[in-house]
């Protein structure tokens, strides 16, 4: 108990070290990615100060500015290999993230134009891209690019009927293609 306690205050410190020495958490989060830094201890540092609003914020993730938060960055998910441009605005529980399904045709992660608005709760999945100027609504899906000057607003909800669906979780693990099955990750043959 007094360890967690300790470690903690250790997070914590190191934390308001790096967020001074890197003009907040943007700098820090750009020190880590353009240096490449695999640093475990850093890396959970930088997630520790996302966590607290149950959040997550991929270190590769590129931002050409810094987007808007109005509701802070509470359950904000954005994906490490996201690209997102300048003057982006995102609300409280969005989702940018990748696909990883192996036989998607969008496997990989978005690209966000500049002048984006992204409204609570919503879901951009998938290697897309979302052109400059879009506005996307609270609760929309939106896994299909989506040309500049366009809205995407949810439409009611269509169940179509699939057999054989592989839905087992892929990524990259090193330099080899795995799934996640019954709490292990195996190697893909």
């Amino acid at each position: 108990m007094i360890k967690n306690l300790i470690n903690k205050l250790l997070n914590k410190l190191t934390l308001h070290y790096y967020l001074k020495k890197y003009n907040g958490i943007w700098g820090f989060k750009n020190f880590l990615a353009q240096n490449n830094i695999q640093n475990i201890r850093l890396l959970e540092i930088f997630d520790a100060y996302f966590n607290r609003y149950g959040a997550w914020i991929g270190v590769k993730s590129q931002l050409a500015g810094l987007p808007c938060f109005p509701h802070e960055f509470y359950g904000i998910f954005i994906s490490g290999g996201t690209i997102i441009g300048k003057n982006v605005v995102i609300f409280q529980h969005v989702t940018i993230g990748s696909n990883t399904l192996n036989d998607s045709e969008s496997a990989g992660c978005p690209t966000i134009g500049d002048n984006v608005y992204i409204g609570a709760g919503a879901k951009i999945i998938g290697k897309i891209v979302i052109g400059n100027n879009c506005r996307i609504g609270a609760n929309a899906v939106v896994y299909q690019d989506m040309p500049a000057n366009s809205v995407a607003v949810q439409a009611p909800t269509q169940i179509i009927q699939k057999s054989n669906l592989d839905n087992r979780f892929f990524g990259g693990m090193n330099g080899k293609l795995v799934y996640y099955d019954d709490g292990k990750w195996i190697e893909a043959k």
